[in-house]
C-alpha cells in the first residue's frame, strides 16, 4: 500500500484550525486561553456543577497530565475553581466559575467563526458525510488504544 498523507492532512487541518479559534479568541479581548480549553469548559457546563478531574480524563479522552495542565491554568486564569473532593481525598473537583461561563460563550463564538471557514465551500449533506466518517476513523484507532 503507498504512503498516504491522511494524518498529515489532519494535522494540517486541525493547526489551522486551532490558529483560526486563537484569532477568534484574540478578536475578543481573550488572549491566556488555547483551543483545547474550551472542551473543558463545556464539559464542565454541560455537567452542571464541580466534577473530579478523572471525569474529564474519560470524557474528553485525553491523558489526565493534559487534563491537569488545563485545569491549572484554567484555575490560575480565574476561569474554574477547585476543591477538595468529598469522595476521594486524594482528588479535586473542577468547577466553572462566571468568568469560566463567560469564556465558554467566547469559545463558542470563536469554534463557529472557524467552522464557516472550514465548511464554506461544503454542501450540508457532505458536512455530514465527513463528520460520520471522522467518528468512523476516530472508533476505529480507539480499539487499538
Amino acid at each position: 500500500m503507498d504512503y498516504s498523507d491522511s494524518v498529515d492532512r489532519l494535522s494540517r487541518i486541525l493547526v489551522r484550525a486551532h490558529r483560526i479559534i486563537q484569532m477568534e479568541l484574540l478578536k475578543q479581548g481573550v488572549d491566556d486561553l488555547v483551543p483545547s480549553h474550551g472542551a473543558v469548559l463545556e464539559h464542565l457546563h454541560q455537567a452542571g456543577m464541580a466534577r473530579p478531574v478523572t471525569e474529564l480524563v474519560v470524557a474528553l479522552k485525553r491523558p489526565k497530565s493534559s487534563i491537569t495542565k488545563a485545569t491549572d491554568s484554567l484555575e490560575k486564569g480565574g476561569y474554574v475553581f477547585k476543591k477538595p473532593n468529598p469522595g476521594d481525598g486524594r482528588s479535586y473537583l473542577v468547577g466553572l466559575t462566571p468568568a469560566g461561563d463567560e469564556a465558554l460563550e467566547q469559545f463558542r463564538r470563536a469554534y463557529t467563526a472557524m467552522e464557516k471557514r472550514l465548511f464554506s465551500s461544503i454542501s450540508t449533506e457532505r458536512r455530514e458525510m465527513c463528520m460520520q466518517v471522522l467518528a468512523e476513523m476516530e472508533g476505529n484507532l480507539e480499539r487499538f488504544l
